[in-house]
């Protein structure tokens, strides 16, 4: 009962892509979501070219399933040559993230065939988006993982949905089954979900990462500009707080500078547990097990479905 047009157009057999994530989502995790039936999608961001290149070979080497490279917008020449790199291996699908990668380049993949679904966070850019010929969007509230805005998913997937005339996903807060339903009661066509992937036998996000997601509150990310210079939604760590009180207290910049330089350096101390700080969502609150992916996508599909009958019963009664 989900089969909607992304899945048409992806050549997926479920809605559900999976956003891309350094340092928690690579070739493995990828190769797996879509291998159960979703997109999986490669980080660009923090990776050197070469990396890719072998990601992208790795990913091949697991599935013959369709699968997606992430170009998070960081420059003319970041986003050339990823673009290069997608077209010269064959990868069916891009998405875009945290700004517009140009039109240039958007003209360029979807010229060699490339799918283009653009991760927006407000109505301009998706209407800015639509104009450059993407595919689809991903609109994505502020509850997300990663590089956010400011506006939540459930005010923002419908004013896209009502902005554009392409097919619209949601993104932020989307961890389970109701989360899933809810996005097509938005209007949208499918989803993308980010942390609740982090928490797979399949991902690689390190043990530290791993045991913070499964102790932690909806109220222990922290949205700060400390990792990238942008809104970034990540576990709330000691180091990021002393950074935030220290910016909101007006600290000078030679402290906060050394004490951005502990939130990027500090938790990975040499010979000593790795504890390199990870992006993630509020779903984190929601995050119990571990699993494997192919099994957490089925359920929730098929706990979604139910719901929906559910909803449908009780209309009718």
């Amino acid at each position: 009962m989900f089969h909607t047009v992304i899945c048409d157009m992806l050549a997926i057999r479920y809605p559900v892509l999976q956003g891309a994530m350094q340092g928690g989502g690579g070739p493995e995790l990828v190769a797996a979501v879509s291998a159960a039936g979703g997109l999986g999608v490669l980080p660009t961001f923090g990776g050197t070219e070469e990396k890719l290149r072998e990601d992208i070979a790795r990913v091949q080497h697991l599935t013959d399933k369709p699968f997606g490279v992430n170009i998070t917008a960081m420059g003319k020449g970041f986003t050339d040559s990823r673009t290069d790199i997608i077209i010269e291996t064959g990868v069916p699908v891009c998405t875009t993230g945290r700004a517009d990668p140009g039109e240039f380049a958007v003209r360029r993949l979807k010229d060699a065939g490339v799918k283009v679904v653009s991760v927006i966070p407000t109505v301009d850019l998706a209407r800015r988006m639509a104009g450059e010929g993407v595919d689809a969007v991903i609109a994505s509230g502020t509850e997300a993982g990663g590089h956010v805005g400011t506006v939540a998913t459930m005010p923002l997937v419908p004013m896209v949905v009502d902005a554009v005339d392409i097919p619209v996903l949601a993104t932020g807060g989307i961890g389970d089954a109701r989360g899933f339903l809810a996005a097509f009661a938005l209007g949208a066509v499918g989803v993308q979900i980010g942390t609740r992937f982090m928490a797979t036998t399949e991902s690689d996000l390190n043990a530290w990462g791993v045991a913070q997601l499964l102790e932690m509150a909806e109220t222990d990310t922290i949205v700060s500009k400390a990792m990238t210079g942008s809104t970034v939604r990540c576990i709330a760590t000691p180091e990021l707080a002393a950074y935030e009180r220290a910016l909101r207290n007006g600290a000078p910049e030679d402290e906060l500078a050394a004490l951005k330089k502990q939130v990027l350096q500090g938790r990975n101390v040499p010979d000593k547990e790795d504890r390199r700080q990870s992006a993630a969502g509020q779903i984190a609150g929601m995050i119990h097990d571990v699993r494997p992916v192919g099994e957490l996508i089925e359920e929730m599909v098929t706990e979604a479905a139910r719901l929906a009958a559910g909803l449908q019963e009780a209309s009718e009664r």
